[in-house]
């Protein structure tokens, strides 16, 4: 169960240390105190989504945590599955929200949004006032009944099959198109392969392309450059070049080894630059051979780049694209052109797989029917408690055309009134009759689940008078076996908590800040008087709170 709730700059509340005791916890407050801030800490800490509008104005960080205990064996499974360890039977969750991140903490190991909320998920269930309205749309039927049948395996068993049953169909029209249409996709296909094929593409040519020709458009210059730099080094008529020097200058060198040590190394030196630089003379000489080149060759250099840059423009933007096109393409014809062997062995898949997904279908709806039944008598026992006695409820189940939910729809029928006949419920319940269907239904679904606490969020919207001691009294009821909290503004509901908390909202220069606190039995009589009657609190209505109360907790 939540046994502390803790706090910290969430809107108007500054600071908050809550906790909270086994059975039924009410909540009470004026309008705009903060209950609904609560619940949303509550949610926070839980998964749910947050925003930076959280965190309260003139602060950095707002931060939230949780402490559980007495947790369940699903719960400790989960926490080991997802890699955290549990401590004396107690969990303890925090999230830290700033404007650029959230930070979430599971027993102090860092966690993500994701775990928080496959762990909240079997910690706390919260039934918002705003559930109701679910019960108008009748797609949200099927989902209760599924829910209280337990159908999740064999639901996701009989969607895995109609999945397979909608791939294959789609596989299966890509090939059925008319005659035309596929010789028309043959011969383009023909058209761009044998196109890419006649270039003879070799991946990189257009670059080592590209590189010839630009040296050969500047051939003129280069030649002219190197023949001036074979010169320097060579010498010609008249002109001794660095080469020859460099050897003269060893040979003086050696000269001057017979009379100063050392000499020789120098001579050896020199001797090794000249050699380095015939070298370089000789690339020279190749590279002026390879500028000597046809008028011819640059056209067909030009031609051969043309015809790669057409192709660039329509299959990609590189021959190694181009390439991976006329593969694809291959494929594609060759798929088309076994197109009917394939759609005959899709055809005998479709219907194997169609026959499986409806007897999956079948075997749903057969289910829903049973978990219907016993759901509907289930509902009406709790609905008899909550001041409904005369109801009369069942559920339509219909059939259609095969979905991803099944072959089945299902609406809620009811009847209040003896002797009217059933009618769809969306069309003639009430407000507080939908709330007091919701809190039935809600009640039979968590009395099949392992959750601990069960969060009721007004859900007595649009209830009064001896319906509303009858929704208290149910609410006082379901937390005998698990924790209740509940935020109410009836006297009929407050009155039957075991544990009441109080939401206030004050201005301190300028500033709102919210308070929580528990109260006493002079306290909760206050606050009943108060909710009953207004302020100024009077005596009497004092002494009438303090008889509720005292009738209410017998």
């Amino acid at each position: 169960m939540l046994s502390q709730l803790s706090i910290k700059n969430i809107a108007v509340i500054q600071s908050a240390q809550i906790s909270f005791e086994n059975g039924f916890n009410v909540f009470t407050g004026e309008t705009g105190a903060g209950k609904s801030i609560l619940i949303g800490a509550i949610g926070a800490v839980l998964g749910a989504r947050t925003s930076k509008e959280l965190i309260r104005t003139g602060e950095n960080k707002a931060s939230v945590s949780a402490l559980f205990t007495e947790i369940s064996e699903s719960v400790c499974r989960k926490l080991n599955e997802l890699g955290f360890e549990t401590d004396n039977n107690e969990l303890l969750i925090e999230r830290d929200i700033t404007a650029e991140s959230t930070v979430c903490r599971v027993n102090g190991k860092l966690s993500t949004v994701a775990m928080l909320k496959s762990i909240g998920a079997l910690l706390i269930h919260t039934h918002g006032q705003h559930d109701s309205q679910l019960l108008s749309d009748p797609e949200t039927h099927l989902g209760f009944t599924d829910s209280f049948g337990k159908l999740e395996p064999l639901i996701a068993k009989y969607r895995e099959s109609y999945d397979r049953f909608c791939d294959i169909k789609r596989k299966l029209s890509g090939l059925e198109t008319d005659e035309a249409a596929k010789a028309r996709k043959i011969d383009l296909l023909q058209y761009q392969i044998n196109e890419i094929e006649t270039a003879a593409l070799v991946d990189g040519e257009d670059e080592e392309l590209a590189s010839r020709r630009r040296m050969m458009n500047n051939s003129e210059k280069l030649i002219e450059i190197l023949q001036s730099c074979r010169r320097n080094l060579m010498g010609d008529d008249g002109q001794e070049g660095a080469v020859s020097q460099l050897f003269s200058a060893s040979e003086d060198l050696e000269k001057a080894a017979d009379y100063i040590d050392g000499m020789d190394k120098a001579a050896q030196t020199v001797s090794g630059f000249g050699y380095e630089l015939e070298d370089i003379v000789r690339q020279i000489r190749q590279q002026l051979d390879m500028l000597e080149f046809d008028p011819r060759e640059l056209d067909e250099i030009e031609d051969r780049l043309d015809i790669i840059n057409r192709l660039k423009k329509k299959y990609g933007g590189s021959i190694s694209d181009i390439l991976a096109f006329a593969d694809e393409a291959k494929a594609k014809l060759e798929e088309i052109e076994l197109s009917d062997e394939i759609a005959e062995k899709l055809r005998v898949e479709l219907e194997k797989v169609k026959l499986e997904t409806v007897e999956l279908a079948a075997e749903l709806t057969e289910a829903r029917k049973k978990a219907a039944s016993l759901l509907i008598e289930e509902v009406k026992r709790e609905l008899r408690e909550l001041d409904m006695p005369a109801v009369q409820m069942d559920i339509e189940m219909r059939s259609k055309a095969l979905s991803e939910s099944g072959a089945d729809e299902a609406e809620f029928l009811l009847s209040v009134n003896p002797g009217e006949s059933l009618k769809p419920l969306s069309k003639i319940a009430s407000g507080g009759e939908m709330s007091r269907i919701m809190l039935g239904i809600k009640n039979v679904l968590s009395g099949r689940e392992d959750i601990a606490t069960l969060i009721f969020d007004e859900i007595d919207t649009g209830i009064s008078g001896r319906a509303a001691q009858k929704v208290g009294a149910k609410l006082k009821s379901a937390a005998k076996n698990r924790q209740v909290i509940c935020v109410t503004h009836l006297v009929q509901v407050a009155a039957y908590g075991s544990h009441h908390l109080l939401i206030e909202k004050n201005v301190v220069n300028d500033r709102t800040f919210t308070e929580i606190k528990s109260l006493d039995f002079e306290g909760r009589a206050a606050e009943i008087a108060r909710i009953m009657n207004g302020e100024p609190i009077t005596e009497l209505a004092m002494q009438n709170a303090r008889e509720l109360l005292k009738e209410y907790s017998a």
